[in-house]
């Protein structure tokens, strides 16, 4: 769809603005109008055209203060301003390209040379945006790639050396292993062919969500029965560490949402829970119905985070990683997907914890599909 181009023309004068309204509209422009300098900065607190048509002769603020003001706002200051102005003087248009004017049209103006200036002006300003937002999709991908390449060098190559390493040690001590100290090994085996899927799960998942590739495919389902599954699939880990795993949700908990994102949450911060909590500690989840939306818990006696780790959660400007009780290490992607699949939903996520009193991990959603 071709983009519309939208012109905010700023005139103290109603019939300036109708005439200079009906010729813009009729060559297809949308038009936004403002009759004084106020009225235009407070419209452009909303609306941000494409190009901005500006007298100089206005009642409280004149067209230069408008301008000045204009260009120096961050959001703004990107915005073409052309003046057009009754004031012809070398020492007017001069003053209007040195408060950061692109043109300056003088009135009585010729109609086809302000249509070809305008016409101009708005090009420019698409092809900047439509460059800076190619640059901006460029700079995201390298970190995407970027941060691919440093998980698979240092998170997924720490459990499959770990893994191994314990693989030669059976072999090279095969007639001298007891039986005892190999099911042991199996155990850590286990344990870090399961930190492996559970990494190489999650990098896939962030690596698709960040290319857009993952489409919401809402359905109806039972809560409990997700939980149920994640919390079979987790519970020889948390056997290992003696934790007491429970859910308590009612079966008659129905959501409408998209279930492999839901499980992909429930899977994470379960897991999280497990690696932040020790030995026999327990592991709750739960949920709190209310009349628009469902809250889930995921309450663990852990060790908890202090106010200053709390604050780097669920935020795209850290890479925040540490590890678990036992020295589980984590790629910091977990939460990160937790919190763009909440979204996702329509729902909420935060955390609740405090040093040595454990963590709860919450998110909302809806009980009605937005």
């Amino acid at each position: 769809m071709t983009h519309k181009a939208k012109i905010l023309i700023v005139d103290d004068n109603l019939k300036n603005l109708q005439v200079v309204g009906a010729i813009l509209k009729a060559n297809d422009y949308k038009i936004v109008v403002a009759k004084d300098g106020r009225g235009a900065l407070q419209i452009l607190q909303k609306v941000q055209p494409d190009l901005i048509l500006l007298d100089i002769m206005m009642p409280e603020m004149d067209g230069f203060e408008v301008c000045r003001q204009i260009k120096s706002s961050e959001t703004l200051k990107s915005i073409p301003i052309i003046f057009l102005s009754a004031k012809t003087s070398e020492k007017d248009i001069v003053e209007g390209f040195s408060v950061g004017g692109v043109d300056y049209v003088t009135k009585p103006f010729n109609v086809d040379e302000l249509l070809a200036r305008v016409k101009t002006h708005v090009e420019l300003k698409l092809s900047r945006d439509l460059i800076a937002q190619q640059t901006n999709d460029l700079k995201e991908a390298a970190e995407i790639k970027a941060k691919m390449y440093s998980i698979i060098a240092h998170d997924l190559r720490g459990p499959l050396g770990s893994f191994r390493s314990m693989l030669d040690m059976i072999t090279d001590e095969q007639n001298t292993v007891e039986t005892e100290q190999l099911l042991e090994f199996m155990d850590l085996l286990k344990n870090s062919a399961n930190e492996t899927f559970d990494l190489l799960e999650n990098l896939l998942y962030w690596a698709k969500s960040q290319n857009k590739e993952i489409s919401r495919m809402p359905e109806k389902f039972a809560v409990s029965e997700v939980v149920s599954q994640n919390i079979s699939l987790l519970a020889n880990t948390a056997n290992s560490k003696h934790i007491m795993l429970a859910s308590v949700i009612d079966d008659d908990i129905v959501i409408f949402a998209d279930k492999n994102m839901i499980t992909t949450i429930f899977r994470n911060l379960i897991s999280n829970a497990i690696k932040f909590t020790p030995e026999n500690g327990n592991i709750v989840v739960n949920a709190v119905k209310s009349v628009d939306m469902i809250e889930f818990a995921v309450v663990d006696s852990g060790i908890g985070m202090s106010a200053e780790n709390m604050k780097k959660l669920f935020t795209d400007k850290e890479h925040f990683t540490t590890y678990g009780t036992q020295n589980e290490k984590g790629s910091g992607l977990g939460l990160k997907l937790c919190k763009e699949f909440v979204e996702a939903n329509g729902g909420k996520i935060w955390a609740e914890s405090m040093l040595g009193q454990g963590s709860q991990f919450k998110f909302t959603i809806p009980l009605k599909d937005k």
